[in-house]
């Protein structure tokens, strides 16, 4: 009898703490980046990893910005629903610039820009085949 009303004690204890200390939403303490490389669907589907990105120390805000163009916090980016987190959910055809209305447009622009540019001494892929997949293959996410 003791042994079971410890057990249920402790039991109770753990998932009392475990309730207390978990985040309560996808804010700053939940958000994490994807660790599998995702392939941006589309006529020429591309591969794109957030761990290579973030391990050169860009913030996720420089992709995930406001409509200000001004980067969103972890906790701001944790509270979006999936759909608003890809390029997508705001860059579509109500979008007021015509130019980035695509996700190709915005991939080509900011991208391009960033590894053209450099990062903390690094430089992106800039010719085609270092972004997009070969003919035939299949894309596993879109953006």
């Amino acid at each position: 009898m003791k042994k079971t009303l410890f057990a249920i004690t402790i039991g109770c204890a753990t998932a009392l703490t475990t309730m207390l200390t978990a985040p309560t939403s996808a804010g700053a303490a939940g958000l994490t980046a994807p660790t599998q490389q995702i392939t941006i669907q589309g006529k020429k589907p591309a591969r794109f990893n957030h761990g290579t990105h973030t391990a050169l120390g860009l913030e996720c805000g420089a992709c995930h910005h406001d409509q200000e163009h001004q980067p969103r916090n972890a906790e701001a980016i944790g509270a979006m629903a999936p759909e608003q987190l890809k390029c997508a959910g705001c860059h579509n055809k109500d979008f007021k610039n015509s130019k980035l209305q695509k996700p190709s447009q915005i991939f080509h622009a900011k991208c391009k820009e960033c590894h053209n540019a450099g990062y903390n001494d690094k430089k992106g892929p800039t010719k085609c085949a270092g972004c997009h997949l070969a003919k035939g293959k299949q894309a596993i996410e879109g953006c």
